[in-house]
């Protein structure tokens, strides 16, 4: 049988993406689906990783708060999903062409 190696997550951005080149970096808190002994759902924090066209469109439209579906990969060393696609379900407030809160 051959591998699978596949994840998709809705969460929200922690903060903005930042751009390195080509690479855009962000944080996504999805909470877990049970809920834990205080009766809240536990959240994890996972690194996310997009490169060329997709990076620029992440670096773009999202910002803090944003409720974000990311599909992509997972990549142990180091540890984060490289997204292969991201959609923005939920916007916060609109961002300028240069990344300032209007």
């Amino acid at each position: 049988m051959k591998s699978y190696n596949n994840v998709t997550l809705i969460g929200r951005a922690t903060g903005n993406p930042d751009l390195t080149g080509a690479i855009a970096r962000f944080e996504l808190a999805v909470d877990r689906p049970r809920k834990d002994a205080e009766g809240k759902h536990p959240t994890d924090i996972l690194q996310i990783t997009a490169s060329g066209k997709l990076a620029e469109i992440c670096h773009d439209y999202i910002q803090k708060g944003c409720l974000v579906l990311v599909s992509g990969r997972i990549q142990s060393r180091p540890m984060e999903i490289v997204a292969d696609s991201v959609s923005i379900l939920e916007y916060c407030k609109e961002k300028t062409k240069g990344g300032d809160e209007n």
